[in-house]
């Protein structure tokens, strides 16, 4: 026959009768009454199939399965003492590692959310790490990831944020100089990604005049940098393209290319109460304005 669950509230009862060696004294010990402490004994023998006591004239006595009984117990109720101790009590404040993975310019953009998420939660040690490569959750290189997709993984829990628009930028002094030169010469600031995944990459595929000259930079802030330094036009994520005053906006963003800002983690770190806090603190404060959406007229 096979045994029945045990209530965790059982415990308390066995435990006092192995330790004051009878139902009264047991009784007395745990503030309930004798016929209480009687039933609740005879309802743990019935679920496990065994008898943990001898009932003999002068108390009760453990049997075997009652001494292996009291030791697990006293375990159970050492693990419930520590968590009294250590976490009782204690204020609400979170503590702790968050590591979170974005790109560098997303990390450019988002630079005062961060900021403000530390100043909130100080005694959480928050890691930011900016990189190219999309970090594997699976293999906890981070908590949480910050990444324009348009298709997050499966197997990530996930939030969309906001849509993430790109346009094309240049220089303000590069533009009045080069914008009534035909297409083909205006110099073009390529990102270098190979598997044309970027949005930047997609968008500039679609723009470019066949033939224009083209400078290549590796990575999407390079890209901004020489923009920003006069040397040509780009396609620009408008988080970036619509914050820096000196660059003005020669065509709307394009819409062929539908991307997202999603929020990712890890289905067994999304229920820590750090990411839990990041979760809802980044889902209110990373808004359209922050991201630099544009309306739909062009400077032009």
């Amino acid at each position: 026959m096979k045994a029945q669950k045990l209530d965790w509230s059982d415990v308390p009862y066995v435990l006092a009768v192995c330790e004051a060696g009878s139902l009264s004294a047991a009784s007395r010990l745990i503030g309930v009454n004798h016929s209480t402490v009687f039933r609740r004994i005879e309802g743990v023998e019935a679920k496990l199939g065994v008898r943990l006591f001898e009932r003999l004239s002068h108390g009760y006595v453990m049997t075997p399965a009652g001494e292996h009984f009291y030791q697990y117990a006293l375990s159970l109720r050492e693990g419930m003492n520590r968590i009294q101790l250590e976490i009782g009590g204690k204020d609400l404040r979170l503590e702790g590692v968050l590591t979170v993975t974005t790109t560098d310019s997303l990390l450019s953009c988002l630079a005062p959310m961060f900021s403000a998420f530390q100043d909130e939660h100080p005694d959480v040690e928050l890691r930011l790490l900016s990189d190219a490569r999309a970090l594997d959750l699976m293999q906890r290189d981070a908590d949480v990831a910050l990444r324009p997709t348009q298709n997050p993984p499966e197997h990530w829990i996930g939030r969309k944020m906001q849509p993430i628009m790109c346009a094309t930028y240049a220089h303000e002094r590069y533009w009045n100089a080069a914008q009534d030169l035909p297409a083909e010469e205006r110099r073009w600031v390529k990102l270098d990604d190979d598997l044309a995944q970027s949005p930047m990459s997609q968008i500039t595929s679609l723009q470019m005049p066949k033939g224009a000259k083209v400078t290549v930079v590796n990575t999407m802030m390079g890209v901004f940098d020489m923009v920003r330094s006069g040397l040509g036009v780009a396609i620009l994520p408008c988080y970036l393209g619509e914050t820096s005053p000196s660059l003005v906006r020669i065509q709307d963003p394009d819409h062929r290319v539908a991307w997202d800002l999603w929020l990712l983690a890890h289905p067994d770190v999304r229920r820590s109460a750090r990411v839990h806090a990041f979760f809802e603190f980044a889902s209110t404060n990373i808004t359209s304005d922050l991201l630099g959406t544009p309306d739909e007229t062009s400077p032009e």
